[in-house]
């Protein structure tokens, strides 16, 4: 008697540790992230005019904004093919808006995404990069994904801007890209491309809202 009243808690509570060292999530990261990318806005001209002249038939770009980016994301496995990956980045630009005179800015952003990265295939326990010839680089694994999110972005302009009447903007739109994860014994090395979509309010285009595409080359590690 003396025996069991001692063996049941030994149990009782190697059951409990057990559950407190589960997790919802087989395993969380931290990872960096830098980027280049390039943003174009474009306005259509009307039928009228582009009837009058052939040359203006096409879609017109009103500003363009090119600069570089560094942020941090969090990589959280939900299940054997789909990865959470929100992220927080700044970015630092130069902004071209083609008026009848163009005008020059520097921005600063901060951006906020919520991606989820879709396997397309089983991850590869036999990648290989090739680097040159006759000369290679043996991976853990390597996996391909589909990236694709919401995105939400604070755009803040220099004062020389501001004070052309523009205003700082908010946006909100979505990206999708591709990536494809190589694990070098532990460390992951993930580059990416994307396109995103994104509408503003702010600034706008013949009294519309301006929407502006964004290409983007990022490279990740975690």
């Amino acid at each position: 008697m003396k025996l069991q009243k001692y063996i049941l808690p030994v149990f009782v509570g190697s059951k409990l540790l057990a559950q407190n060292e589960a997790s919802w999530f087989p395993q969380i990261n931290l990872g960096f992230a830098h980027a280049v990318y390039n943003s174009t806005s474009f306005k259509a001209t009307p039928v009228e005019l582009a009837q009058k002249e052939f040359h203006h038939k096409r879609s017109k770009v009103t500003e363009t904004q090119y600069g570089f980016g560094i942020g941090v994301f969090l990589w959280m496995p939900l299940n054997a093919g789909i990865v959470f990956k929100p992220k927080i980045e700044g970015t630092f630009s130069t902004t071209c808006a083609r008026h009848a005179k163009a005008i020059f800015a520097t921005a600063f952003d901060l951006s906020i995404s919520h991606g989820f990265a879709i396997s397309l295939k089983s991850p590869d326990p036999h990648g290989v990069i090739y680097a040159a010839k006759d000369m290679s680089c043996y991976l853990t694994t390597k996996q391909p994904y589909l990236l694709i999110g919401p995105r939400l972005n604070l755009k803040k302009f220099d004062a020389g801007y501001i004070s052309k009447g523009y205003q700082n903007e908010f946006s909100y739109g979505f990206f999708i890209g591709y990536g494809i994860n190589y694990e070098f014994h532990g460390t992951n090395v993930v580059p990416e491309i994307s396109y995103g979509v994104s509408s503003t309010a702010q600034n706008p285009i013949d009294g519309s809202k301006k929407v502006v595409h964004t290409l983007t080359l990022a490279l990740n590690f975690f």
